[in-house]
């Protein structure tokens, strides 16, 4: 794994809950592509099923698994059931 002066965490919120429950954290060093990505927040998760979720950003794109060796911006993301209809591939 290559390391990185910049390491990042990941943490994933379940925000049904008020205040939002810290249910999962990761650390990255390196950079992160979107398969890793995907494969890491799979693990942390009972529901939704793998491959029934997308990564999406702030401003509603999503990180397509299409491109599984593209590397992740560094930005907010949240997890997206495959129910919602205001998201956008990129």
């Amino acid at each position: 794994m290559p390391l990185s002066t910049f390491p990042r965490n990941a943490q994933i919120w379940d925000a049904t809950k008020q205040p939002p429950d810290l249910v999962a954290g990761l650390m990255q060093f390196g950079h992160t592509r979107v398969a890793e990505f995907y494969a890491c927040l799979e693990i942390c998760f009972e529901q939704p099923q793998p491959a029934q979720f997308r990564i999406c950003d702030g401003l509603g794109n999503v990180l397509s698994r299409n491109n599984p060796n593209a590397l992740v911006p560094v930005t907010d993301y949240y997890v997206v059931s495959l129910g919602a209809d205001s998201v956008r591939t990129f």
